[in-house]
């Protein structure tokens, strides 16, 4: 299993290949709707196979591969991934649950999901899109979240430890959290942790929390009015100059040439 991270806060892409992904956790939600053909997906420990019609949602910090069935020519999949700062109606949610039936038939699909998904469509991860990619992307979780059985995630059999982790993480990354915080929250040692990330996660801990802390950022700047060191402060950043350090070097630029670009 690996950590995947998208430098957009917003990706909509129509995927006419066969994929074959292996296990994988991200911090953003993912829509999956099987347009064509068939796909096989583990979310979770269950597996799935995803019809024609039917569409998928995989909830932040929940593990999962893709398995084409279908061949090409054959296949066309509308994949969906955002972040959840573009959904601050429905955040809390999506951080403290976990569906039972994250698949679901095409006609449970409302037309309001339908028409939504098509409009994502026609959209950027840009700033003069973002209150539209925000209102659609509601729309379609106002229509998804009564038909999910959703369970809080303390009440779920006991999890991979490292899911809990990445759980635990996506809530308190803004904080002024570290690595012996956590070991320690878990009750295992500093250095089992730092395994984890290396061997499971292949990233450091302190990479794993900046990827999460920048991705934040960089919705900040394009999305609010907030100066720059209000912005390092609101992602846990003690000091603006270790914020634009950071940035710089994940970046390629400096927070405020990202923001004027």
């Amino acid at each position: 299993m690996f950590y995947e991270n998208k430098e957009d806060y917003f990706f909509a892409v129509e995927e006419f290949n066969s994929l074959q992904y292996p296990l994988h956790v991200h911090s953003y939600i993912e829509l999956v709707h099987v347009m064509k053909g068939s796909l096989e997906m583990q979310i979770g420990r269950e597996k799935y196979v995803i019809p024609e019609g039917s569409l998928a949602m995989i909830f932040p910090n929940v593990p999962h591969s893709y398995h084409t069935l279908s061949a090409k020519g054959n296949t066309q999949l509308n994949i969906i991934n955002s972040y959840l700062d573009l959904l601050p109606l429905h955040k809390k949610l999506l951080l403290s649950m976990f569906p039972s039936n994250p698949v679901l038939a095409a006609e449970e699909l409302h037309p309001d999901i339908l028409f939504a998904e098509k409009r994502l469509f026609t959209l950027t991860a840009a700033e003069k899109d973002s209150a539209l990619i925000s209102s659609f992307l509601s729309l379609i979780l106002c229509r998804l979240f009564p038909l999910l059985q959703l369970t809080e995630y303390q009440e779920l059999p006991p999890q991979d430890i490292v899911c809990s982790i990445i759980a635990y993480i996506a809530e308190h990354f803004c904080e002024d959290i570290s690595l012996s915080d956590v070991a320690v929250h878990f009750g295992i040692g500093k250095y089992a942790l730092s395994r984890i990330f290396s061997n499971v996660l292949k990233v450091s801990f302190s990479s794993y929390v900046n990827a999460l802390r920048m991705n934040h950022a960089r919705y900040l700047l394009l999305n609010s009015n907030m100066n720059i060191t209000t912005i390092a402060m609101e992602c846990g950043y003690h000091n603006q100059q270790t914020f634009n350090r950071i940035f710089k070097e994940q970046c390629s630029c400096t927070p405020r040439e990202y923001r004027n670009m």
